[in-house]
Order: C-alpha cells, then structure tokens, then sequence
C-alpha cells in the first residue's frame, strides 16, 4: 500500500512539472503575442466561408448528425450545382439506395431492396401525386438542378406527413433567406448520340440549359428564387429479340422466330420553380413554393418480325380461315454448328412489319404555402397548404403490316446466317420499304378469335388525373422542467 501511494504521488508531481512547463510556454507566447499584433502586414480573419464541393459535404453531414432518424442527404454544391439529369440519378448514388432504369435514364427509386411503391415522395414536405400507374413516384419529372437538397428517411418520423413503408423522400427547393446573399446561375450542355437517329422522323441531338436567381430585399426580410430547366434528351437502342430455339426434325435446334427492332426515343422535359419567402420578425415566417414540370416522352419502334419454325406448317389455318397459305419451310443444306442450325434458307416467309408509337404527356402541378407564428416563450403556430395535381394522356399505337391479308399476297425467301454476337443476319426478295407492296393489315391473320379476318393494330389513348390537396395545422408548445 506504501508503495502504491507512493508512485501515485510521484506520477501527480510530474503532471505538476508538465503543467508548469505548459503555462511557461503560455506565458512565452503571451508575451510575444503583442510584437506579432503591431506588424502592419498582418490581417485579422474575420470569417471563413467555406464553399463548393466541402461546403455541400459538410452540409450534408450536419444535417445527418441533427436528425433524430436514420436519413441519407444530399446537398447542392451551390446553386444549380446538382449535377445529374434527375434528382432520381443523384438518388441512386446514396447507400441503401437503388434506381429502376427505363429507357436508360433512372426513373423509380428502391429504398433497402423494397418496390418503388413503397417508397413515398414529398416537396418541402408535402406528399405529391405520381405520373405512375401505381403509387411509385417517377423521380425523373424533377430536374436536379431545381432542387437544394433532398433528405431521405430509411425509418419513421412523427414529424412527416405520408409517409412510405420503405422510405420517404423529402425533395427541398432552396430558401433565399437562408441561402443569405444574390446569386445568377446558368449552365448549358449540348449531347448527342453516336449510333445517329435510327429512325426517320427522329433526332440524334439534344440540349440541356438552366437559369436560377435569388435575391433579398426589404433589409432582408422578404426572399425570392426563381429556377427555370429545360432538357431535350435523344435515346437510341438497336434491339434483336429470338421466339426460341425449338428442335428441328433432325434433333437441332433452330431459330423459332425472330424480332429485330430499332427504337428511337426523345425525352422533353421543362420545369419551374418558384420560392416567396417573407421575415418581418422574428416572430413571423411565411414562405410561398411553387413548382410545375412539363414531360413529354415520345418513343418510335419500327422493325419486322419473321415467324420461322414457328411460323405454323403447310394445312395449319390461323383463326377461321379456310384456306391456308404453305407453311415455312428450311431448304436442305443447311449449317449445323453445336447442336445449332446456323445458316441456310427459309421459303413461303411472311415478314410483318411493326410500327408502333408510345407517347406520354404528364404535367405535374405544386403549390404549398406555410405560415409559422410564435405567440410566446412556449407556443408555436404553424398553418401549411398543399396541392399537387398530375395531367396525364398516353398514346399506345401498334400497326400490322405485310403484303397481304391472311393467306394473299407475296412470300419470301429468306437466307440467314447467325453471328457471333448472337444475331441473325437476313437477305431478303423482297422489298419491305416499299409501299406499294407493304400495307397496313393482318399478314398473319393475328387476333383472329377476335376479328375473323384478323387485327391490324391497336391503340390505347388513356387520360389521367389525379390530385392532392392537404391542409396541416400544427402548435407546438415548450416544456420546462
């Protein structure tokens, strides 16, 4: 036990001697503090703004850290500085985060493997209606560079209003008085598509621009903040779709039919974003948001399908008919490489043209207004009013074309050869762009058991609306102990 309290004094009077040292050096440097004030090149900082691509980081980890939930944040770097097509691509970028793409670009968002129909979307906090067929919010209308941050929530907060069983994401438009100071912004991008504009009619180029201000006035008491963003975004894919490989009669397989297709697409999109915030005290704040997209998708897919193996044998009648055209047949001689029939010839081939046409028009309108007054120490008022509302048309055209109804008209002769990359290569008779031979009606006699000689086509032209409105009134009051 002596010997104990004995190191431990020991120990105490070395801190003692440590602690002294430390206050001679303070000492040391109080005293030579003053020689370093009086140089007269010596500047005094103030204030260290700290900007760009740390400032959006930091803010993003601040915000983290003050939530009381598990939440995923993404900040701007400034204003306009998102920098991706849609707020839905910088969504995917967070962990636990994962985005459904469609025609290339993210559209839907999964939160923790979940549907994107469990996912719920809000704009500064107020639940907004979907261009989808279902609840899942098509993040893709909103323009990245109109919003400031989003925060997403991975579990339940009381203070949120619709909230998803997977999530919730909370999509925010900058606050001028917060943002503190007047700031013009205006970008543009140019894009175009390397394999061209495969189809005619269509485009290979496209453009990307935004405009955003905000300003203060009223001695800082009465913000405003004004975004505009337009995109015309070109999509072109070659596609090759196989019916199957069924077995021949020799016991190979061979190609049962076949779709090759080009698609060409082009996404329009313009959004405006408007914010009205006024701060005559500290006692009353009233901010007015307003937000409004237009899209427009419109997507062209032309291309010809073969029924081959599969394209029915010589006495089989499609639906009622009572005359059958022969059936397709393959010319001895053909390659056999693997197991797999590869090249050769078909005879009596009736190729169907497709021309199909899928457009969608979708207007998405926001309005919230949101007044907060503090009556006292302890009571807080709060009145927030929503509407959202979506206007929707869609246009689902397919066409059916050949050289004749049913059994009539031309058949052909069809050599192939299967490639490397697993697409089939044709040489044709005839001539499939020529319109005096190629018209619009059943070649195969499809949809028979509907029409009894066949359908031609098909269009689907439905309309949608639908809306939100909400109205919240809060009150808070302080509890002390």
């Amino acid at each position: 036990m002596i010997n104990r309290f004995t190191t431990r004094a020991r120990l105490l009077s070395g801190a003692a001697i440590g602690l002294g040292v430390l206050l001679a050096a303070e000492a040391a440097a109080a005293q030579t503090a003053p020689a370093a004030q009086t140089d007269p090149d010596a500047t005094e900082v103030e204030e260290i703004v700290v900007t760009g691509i740390r400032q959006s980081i930091e803010a993003s980890i601040n915000a983290k850290a003050r939530n009381t939930s598990i939440v995923e944040v993404i900040s701007a770097e400034d204003i306009g500085k998102l920098p991706d097509v849609s707020i839905a691509e910088s969504l995917g970028r967070l962990p636990g985060l994962a985005t459904q793409r469609l025609d290339g670009r993210s559209q839907a968002l999964s939160i923790r493997g979940l549907g994107p129909d469990f996912t719920t979307a809000l704009l500064n906090g107020r639940e907004q209606v979907t261009t989808g067929d279902n609840r899942g919010v098509e993040f893709d209308q909103y323009p990245s560079e109109l919003l400031s941050s989003v925060v997403v929530y991975k579990t339940p907060d009381a203070g949120l209003i619709g909230q998803g069983l997977a999530g919730t994401v909370d999509l925010r438009t900058v606050r001028p008085l917060a943002y503190g100071r007047r700031a013009l912004a205006a970008n543009y991008r140019h894009e175009w598509n390397d394999i061209g504009a495969l189809n005619s009619g269509t485009t290979d180029q496209g453009d990307r621009y935004t405009l955003s201000y905000i300003d203060q006035f009223a001695d800082g008491t009465i913000g405003v903040a004004l975004g505009y963003s337009h995109m015309s975004s070109p999509y072109q894919s070659e596609r090759f779709n196989a019916w199957g490989y069924p077995n021949y009669s020799d016991g190979n397989l061979i190609t049962g039919g076949v779709k090759p297709y080009v698609m060409s697409s082009e996404l329009e999109r313009d959004g405006y974003m408007g914010v009205l915030e006024w701060r005559p005290n500290d006692r009353f704040h009233s901010t007015l948001d307003a937000f409004y997209s237009k899209f427009e998708n419109t997507q062209t897919l032309r291309g010809i399908e073969f029924p081959l193996a599969w394209g029915g044998s010589s006495g089989a009648c499609p639906g009622s008919l009572a005359v059958c055209r022969p059936g397709p047949s393959l010319r001895p001689g053909y390659t056999v490489e693997n197991g797999l029939i590869v090249a050769g010839t078909w005879d009596n081939i009736k190729g169907v043209v497709r021309n199909d046409l899928n457009k969608r028009d979708s207007e998405i309108t926001s309005l919230g207004w949101n007044t907060e007054f503090v009556a006292n120490d302890d009571w807080t008022l709060a009145l927030d009013l929503n509407y959202s509302k979506v206007d929707r048309e869609d246009i689902i055209l397919e066409t059916n074309a050949g050289t004749g109804r049913n059994v009539a008209g031309a058949l052909d002769t069809l050599g192939f050869r299967l490639t490397d990359d697993g697409v089939t290569q044709f040489t044709s008779l005839l001539n499939y762009a020529d319109p005096n031979l190629i018209k619009i009606t059943s070649p195969q006699g499809w949809g028979g058991d509907v029409i009894p000689e066949g359908q031609a086509g098909y269009m689907n032209t439905p309309s949608i609306t639908d809306e939100i409105k909400a109205v919240r009134l809060t009150a808070t009051r302080a509890l002390h102990q």
